[in-house]
């Protein structure tokens, strides 16, 4: 277990290699504003909704400049990575070595985990971290559980309820824990809220962003709880999270619990669809991810008692991880035009006469998406991009992923000043003319 959280970080520095991408959208924004923190300023008057932990750790890897992009890839690689790996540590503890097998497959295919870390994004570090409290309970050892529970909770707001329930319990089973976890009880709020407080005077701008999905997801359906909890089911391993079927309350107390506390969890993140906020598949993801792991450990149980199931778990697993292997390319494709779009960028803004020329022109402009990659790399706030032309600005205008035409569309106005592969730059300067 020591070596493990190091060969994960070892084997993510090395995925670089083998598969170089950039963050995608939020983890650009965590980068901003963990520079902006960095220089002693915030500014979250726009972008998504502010998290806590990512936005720290972004903070403490400013330091690094233009390394600091690939410093995150690596630590939210690494999160997923050790997601796989704890899962199948955990499973093969509670129901032997092939139970582990079956967990560790059934995560690393559950939704897009290891393309969502390959890209940035904090749902393999938040399963990992997750995971890591359920082992450290289960070692007897409260203080870590609670301080990888309130990592979580600093990651995804829906864990907040769950941590509640362990506090409750170590409030009264350990008592020498309670000022800390007063103090940590204390800080979560604060540190969710004032952020935004401080930096735009709307104590609530997260939740109300939080509560503007975008086109597609299942709170813009008829019915936004059973749209996500539909979106949610196709996340699952569902050869592999079946297995719960095979756990009985007498042996099994831990993996049913950690399966209830995944339904509640999908339950939650539909309920709050319902009211609003976006329920897309990848809030789901924790939950169907600790479902799988409790579906291996009975899995694992039933091949260990009848010799005829190991054939069984061997074909369960293998159904599980085909489709998941056969959108590898697709994953792959989309994190490669995401590296494009952003060395291409860079060229784009040489090419458009640099930072300074580009900022004297006007405001500049780009796409839907891309806003926190252009801030990103002209060094500005988030809010000084916009997304239409007005009368004067540089405007970058590129095809995401499945996109048929660029975006923004230039107007006749706007005079082509570059090409820099997927990006077409055009101004109309209000001061000195880029290019």
């Amino acid at each position: 277990m020591r070596l493990l959280l190091p060969a994960c970080v070892g084997l993510a520095a090395l995925s670089l290699l083998v598969v170089p991408a950039a963050p995608g959208y939020d983890p650009w924004m965590w980068l901003l504003w963990g520079r902006e923190l960095a220089g002693g300023s915030l500014d979250t008057a726009d972008g998504p909704a502010f998290k806590p932990l990512p936005v720290a750790l972004c903070t403490l890897l400013a330091p690094l400049g233009s390394a600091a992009p690939a410093a995150w890839l690596i630590l939210a690689r690494a999160g997923a990575l050790a997601a796989v790996a704890l899962a199948a540590v955990l499973a093969t503890r509670l129901a032997g070595r092939l139970a582990g097998v079956a967990a560790s497959a059934g995560v690393a295919f559950t939704g897009s985990l290891l393309a969502l870390g390959a890209s940035g994004s904090v749902e393999g570090l938040f399963v990992a971290v997750a995971l890591g409290g359920v082992l450290a309970w289960r070692s007897e050892r409260p203080g870590l559980a609670l301080a990888c529970g309130f990592a979580c909770a600093l990651m995804r707001v829906e864990a907040i309820p769950f941590l509640m329930v362990v506090c409750a319990i170590v409030w009264r089973e350990r008592p020498g824990l309670r000022p800390a976890m007063g103090a940590g009880l204390a800080a979560l709020p604060a540190l969710w809220l004032l952020p935004d407080a401080l930096s735009t005077g709307e104590l609530l701008r997260s939740a109300e962003r939080a509560r503007i999905p975008n086109p597609g997801q299942p709170a813009l359906a008829d019915t936004p709880f059973f749209a996500s909890l539909a979106g949610a089911l196709g996340l699952a391993a569902v050869p592999v999270a079946l297995g719960v079927l095979f756990l009985r309350l007498e042996r099994d107390r831990l993996a049913i619990g950690l399966a209830a506390g995944a339904l509640a969890w999908v339950t939650l993140v539909a309920a709050m669809a319902e009211l609003g906020f976006s329920g897309e598949q990848r809030y789901a993801l924790p939950g169907v991810a600790v479902l799988t792991l409790a579906g291996a450990v009975g899995l694992g149980r039933a091949a260990s008692a009848r010799p005829w199931a190991r054939l069984a778990l061997a074909a369960a697993v293998l159904v599980a991880v085909v489709p998941g292997i056969s959108s590898l390319s697709a994953d792959r494709e989309r994190i490669a035009h995401g590296l494009l779009l952003s060395d291409d960028l860079d060229r784009a803004v040489a090419l458009a006469g640099g930072r300074e020329a580009v900022l004297a022109c006007g405001p500049p402009v780009v796409g839907q998406y891309r806003g926190p990659l252009l801030a990103y790399r002209l060094a500005v706030r988030k809010s000084a991009v916009t997304f239409s032309t007005g009368e004067a600005g540089v405007a970058f205008a590129s095809r995401l992923t499945g996109e048929r035409t660029a975006s923004p569309a230039l107007p006749a106005r706007y005079r082509v000043v570059a090409r820099a592969g997927s990006w077409r730059v055009a101004a109309r300067c209000a001061g000195r003319r880029p290019g």
